[in-house]
Formats: C-alpha cells, structure tokens, sequence
C-alpha cells in the first residue's frame, strides 16, 4: 500500500471517527505512519498518538482501548489510535461496538486489517472501510484454484506447507491461510459464474453421497459434481474462516477437512 492510495481517501480536515484499511499489516501500518506525519502529528513520544499490534484482537483489548480513548488529547487536539491485527474475537466486537457507539470528541481510529470481511455488520457500519489490498491479491485465485484443482495428494502437500511450521512462525502461516480462504472461495464463486453451458461441460450433478461423504487420503477426488455441492463447498470453506477467527484454531484440521470434503474441480 503507497501512502497515495491514502492520502485522497483520509483528509486531515475531514477525519471519520473510525476506518478499516484492508492491507498487508506492515504495508497498512507504515503508511499510516507517514501519513499522520503529514498531518503534522508526531507518531514518536506523543501522548496522543497509539499503536498497538496484535494477532488476534482479544476482549482486554477493546477494554484497554475503551478505556484510553475516554480521555481527552494531552494537546487538546486529536487522538489518534492505530491498530492492527489478523483477527478479531466476537466478544471484542461487541466491546468495541459500544466505543464506537460513544466516541470521545476528537478521537479517531485506524485499524488495520487484510479483510473486512472479519466484523459483524453492525461494527462495519460505524466505520469508514479504505481498500489498500494491491489488485494481484484481489484477482489471483492461484492457490484456491490449485487447491480445487488438486488431488488429495497435491492438497495435503499444500497443507503441510501452513502447519509443519516453527511457533513463532504461526502467526505469519494464520495470515497466509486467511489470504488462501479469500483465494479459495473466490475461485469457487469464479466457477459459479461460469456460463451455464462451460459449466456443464466441466461438472455433472452427482448423488447427494458424492458431497456427504468424504474422501480418503489414498483416493483421488471425483469432478463430477454439480451445482449442489458447490453450496456445500462454500459452507466448509465459511466454517474454516469462522473457526480461523477464534483464539487458537488449528489450521491442520481446517485445512485437512477442506481438502476431503470439497471436491475437485479441474479444468
């Protein structure tokens, strides 16, 4: 994300209480950064500046930040919070949605995020959304489409990649699978969209078993399923997101579970 992309969204005169940029976070933050300076506020040894960086954004954490945000700017101007995290708890939200609700005057938000897709409606509709994603994230369905692709092989090699990881690296490895999900269910809905007659040509409707049950590893996976299980499909890949934002997921189980129950759709 280039400060620009920002610049001609977020006015100093005209600042909303509270926005999402959706970007890669250190890309989100630094520009953020830059463009608060701009602005003629320090982003180093002021009171009135925040940061916080998290993984996941836990109940304490809107607490503390309903708590600082109540008091008014050492300067007697603007207090700005920056905050970025991969996800956020629903317990969090709910917290957060009463700071939202009741600002203090003078006090705006800046939280950043790859999606925000991740926030109940209601919290959404408080808050200003700036998309700073870059377009080859947007458009390339390349690891969704080789995972729906793939046999069962070629997909647990896929998965092994995300969990055969060192602890510190959990956090990166959540965040490349969050940005797979998008992936995924994009390439999916890519292949809803189909003409009818491309459709036809790639899938046939198979038996209610084909999509109930799954499929073991030393199989390989049937293209012949129709528009039904696609619905299916879609509904486990929504389940793996939810699941993704709570505190601790285990992303070998959500990644094997997709990669035996969703059927393979080749070309």
């Amino acid at each position: 994300m280039k400060v620009t992309q920002l610049s001609g969204k977020i006015e100093k005169d005209r600042l909303h209480h509270a926005y999402i940029i959706e970007a890669p976070r250190e890309e989100g933050v630094t520009s953020l950064r830059t463009l608060i300076e701009e602005f003629g506020m320090k982003t180093k040894g002021n009171p009135d500046f925040h940061e916080y960086i998290y993984d996941v954004f836990l109940l304490e954490h809107a607490h503390q930040l309903r708590e600082e945000q109540s008091f008014h700017s050492a300067e007697g101007s603007k207090k700005i919070f920056l905050v970025a995290f991969n996800t956020i708890l629903h317990e969090a939200q709910n917290a957060l949605l009463k700071t939202l609700e009741e600002p203090t005057s003078g006090t705006h938000f800046f939280f950043v995020t790859r999606t925000s897709k991740i926030f109940f409606p209601t919290l959404l509709s408080r808050m200003q959304v700036i998309s700073g994603e870059d377009e080859s994230l947007r458009s390339d369905t390349g690891s969704g489409e080789r995972f729906l692709g793939g046999t069962v092989a070629e997909r647990m090699a896929m998965v092994e990649q995300w969990t055969k990881i060192k602890t510190e690296e959990k956090p990166k490895a959540k965040e490349e699978v969050r940005v797979f999900l998008e992936s995924f269910e994009r390439a999916l809905y890519k292949k809803i969209s189909e003409p009818k007659s491309d459709l036809e040509k790639s899938t046939l409707r198979s038996s209610a078993e084909a999509h109930s049950k799954p499929l073991s590893k030393g199989s390989d996976l049937r293209p012949d399923i129709g528009i039904a299980s696609f619905a299916h499909s879609l509904e486990h890949i929504l389940e793996a997101k939810q699941a993704l934002s709570e505190r601790s997921p285990s992303l070998k189980l959500l990644l094997e579970h997709l990669a035996l129950t969703v059927p393979r759709i080749s070309k």
